[in-house]
């Protein structure tokens, strides 16, 4: 028979084994931002990539509000993305990124076909976004996949929330992807050099049962952000869209070393965007003092090269979510809280929906993947 100190000596073990792993993930997130903030520079070379990126996202933001596009921060967040500080990976990367959002376009476009029939949205838009996240993992062209994951529901959920026809999203949309794209290859055409291109990967590789498992996590976390939204009352529905893109750029990158940038990032942006809402004048110039040191901080972690320069992105792509909205300067609190709650909200889905699918999930990766490989993977 068991003692009651064997008892609480297997559980203290059980609990070690647990806690770990985050406590160390956190020790070695802390020391390496601690080490990124003692690299911050104001002319070398992390301050000039910086600055390059920072003045093309606000060129960009300022040709998409000359547009009168719906969105100029869609554009913003294509030249953050895009950017690769290397001619030949920012072409190639801004191809993918705009074959992926025409793709992602016409699947909205053929989902909403089908009528604004809400229960059919949800379904088709999350087995969409549950496809691509797998098919990202195993294809050469892995960032066009990511591509039509954001931008189905993107385009659904947003169709669904407006009174404009799916026909007008599409085009708003692809064209701020796509002074987005342009205006960051512009910049890296401009002021970098190209590099030795990496080894091609093959067209679609090996079955990825840890990706099955994302997608499968995706899948239900997209479908249910409307249901969850509506059902609760949360605030922000029209921001339904911004949650679904949350979503499907954290449930694809699992539990691992990644998403603890993600969610910091994700945090640390939105605070700051938040913070510039509560004390902003609505001036122009202090809108743009504040949203260019706040992307130069920003992007200096990103192209700093370090193992957090994924907060950087995070961080980036939420302080603009927050900050950049239209009319320019115009900053409206409600707005802001309603992003908020779909970066917070997007977050909070992965984490529910995964510890709600991991046991299959882990079924799925024993059964098609062996252990070692599995534990590798994350």
């Amino acid at each position: 028979m068991t003692s009651r100190r064997d008892l609480v000596e297997r559980l203290r073990t059980r609990g070690a084994r647990w806690i770990e792993p985050p406590l160390a993930a956190s020790e070695r997130y802390a020391v390496s931002a601690l080490e990124d903030l003692a690299a911050f520079s104001l002319t070398g070379h992390r301050a000039q990539v910086a600055l390059r990126v920072t003045l093309g996202i606000l060129v960009a933001i300022g040709i998409a509000h000359a547009l009168r596009l719906e969105m100029p921060v869609w554009a913003a967040i294509s030249v953050l993305r895009v950017c690769q500080n290397d001619r030949s990976a920012t072409v190639k990367r801004g191809l993918e990124r705009v074959a992926g959002t025409l793709a992602g376009g016409f699947i909205a476009y053929v989902i909403m076909l089908g009528g604004a029939v809400h229960g059919w949205v949800y379904v088709a838009t999350g087995l969409a976004c549950a496809a691509a996240v797998y098919a990202q993992a195993v294809s050469r062209y892995s960032y066009a996949f990511v591509l039509v994951g954001f931008t189905v529901p993107l385009m659904t959920y947003h169709a669904l929330t407006s009174d404009q026809p799916i026909g007008h999203v599409i085009v708003m949309r692809g064209l701020e992807v796509l002074v987005g794209v342009c205006v960051a290859t512009a910049v890296d055409m401009l002021t970098s050099v190209g590099k030795a291109s990496p080894p091609k990967k093959p067209l679609f590789g090996e079955t990825d049962a840890v990706f099955l498992g994302h997608a499968l996590t995706v899948g239900i976390a997209v479908a249910l952000v409307p249901v969850v939204w509506t059902v609760f009352h949360l605030p922000g529905f029209e921001q339904t869209p911004i949650t679904a893109f949350i979503v499907v750029g954290a449930a694809r990158e699992g539990i691992g070393w990644k998403s603890l940038n993600r969610c910091i990032g994700c945090l640390i942006g939105a605070a700051v965007g938040f913070l510039g809402l509560l004390v902003l004048d609505g001036s122009l110039w202090t809108w743009l003092a504040f949203v260019f040191v706040g992307l130069f901080v920003f992007t200096q972690v990103c192209f700093g090269g370090s193992v957090i320069a994924y907060t950087g992105v995070q961080a980036g792509i939420a302080f603009l979510l927050v900050m950049v909205q239209e009319p320019i300067p115009h900053l409206d609190v409600a707005a802001g809280i309603g992003r908020m709650w779909g970066i917070a909200g997007g977050i909070a889905m992965v984490v529910l929906v995964g510890l709600a699918t991991w046991p299959i999930r882990r079924r799925i990766a024993e059964r098609l993947q062996p252990r070692g490989l599995h534990e590798a993977a994350h």
